[in-house]
């Protein structure tokens, strides 16, 4: 399986949105245009907090919301994958 590698956010610390939230926008956005499509794997999440220069919780709270919404799913010991539109 192809790890796809999102594009990296801009993301903005002093905003009143909590960075969280960024990239759960970041993701829903990416999704929305195309640029993954549903069975994609996602890279690691401390891969992505390294790129991405935020904390690997901040990461995984996204993830949990995405995953709620839909929009992921984890599988232990395979990783993160777009599901589809949230």
């Amino acid at each position: 399986m192809l790890v796809m590698p999102l594009r990296t956010p801009v993301l903005n610390p002093g905003s009143h949105v909590l960075l969280r939230d960024q990239i759960v926008s970041h993701v829903e956005a990416a999704v929305r245009a195309g640029d993954v499509q549903p069975g994609e794997k996602l890279p690691p999440v401390r891969e992505l907090a390294d790129r991405w220069d935020a904390g690997s919780n901040t990461i995984t709270a996204a993830w949990q919301i995405l995953q709620q919404r839909g929009v992921l799913i984890s599988v232990h010991g395979k990783g993160t994958f777009i599901v589809g539109h949230e």
